[in-house]
């Protein structure tokens, strides 16, 4: 049975992987890509908190980064970082979206730039302003765009009729019902989770 207490530990965890990051001075898109595939965050998102959550801070950033620290040392310090994992952990807990969606949604970069507004403000003004984010792109399209790719060569490669992308490029409700043979060829075709395309995780 998992605690408040225990959430609050790894919420804190998750955050202070964040304020490493910007100490070592990681690429922020290439540390959230690493960040989203890792055992870390695919264990918090199945609710699966074993040993692996007593683990030394430095010992699972290099899991997750394969980035050897030389000595944690985040308490204190880059409060924006902290903030952004926090704050990407609070949006988890009350949207249950995976962590691809969140950050595919709301950059760590973006993020970081929303510091200074809203670090001050209650949790439910990010949790509008993510609201309004999502509604700026499908999943398809910041997919495609990620890729450097088009709908056309999409179809070509994936074997999907470019009227069935076009549709699920125009509505991520028209993607999120699509087949799961579908969903298969797609999240193949981007190297992303599957849970990606669905509407809520179940943990």
């Amino acid at each position: 049975m998992i605690t408040n207490l225990d959430i609050e530990v790894i919420k804190e965890l998750f955050s202070r992987l964040f304020v490493i990051a910007k100490q070592s001075n990681f690429n922020m898109h290439s540390f959230s890509y690493l960040l989203e595939r890792s055992y870390f965050v695919k264990a918090i998102e199945k609710g699966q908190y074993d040993d692996y959550f007593n683990k030394s801070l430095e010992t699972i950033f290099f899991d997750i980064t394969n980035y050897k620290v030389s000595k944690e040392n985040s308490y204190g310090i880059y409060n924006d970082a902290y903030w952004c994992g926090s704050s990407y952990f609070e949006l988890f807990l009350r949207l249950n979206k995976p962590f691809n969606y969140l950050f595919l949604k709301l950059s760590l970069p973006e993020m970081f730039g929303l510091f200074s507004t809203y670090h001050e403000m209650d949790i439910s003004s990010l949790i509008n302003y993510f609201h309004y984010a999502e509604k700026k792109e499908t999943i398809i399209r910041a997919l495609c765009k990620r890729k450097h790719t088009s709908l056309p060569k999409m179809s070509r490669e994936t074997g999907i009729a470019l009227t069935t992308l076009s549709k699920y490029n125009a509505s991520d409700e028209s993607l999120l019902k699509a087949s799961f043979q579908a969903i298969y060829i797609i999240s193949s075709y981007f190297d992303v989770s599957p849970t990606l395309f669905v509407n809520t995780l179940y943990n």
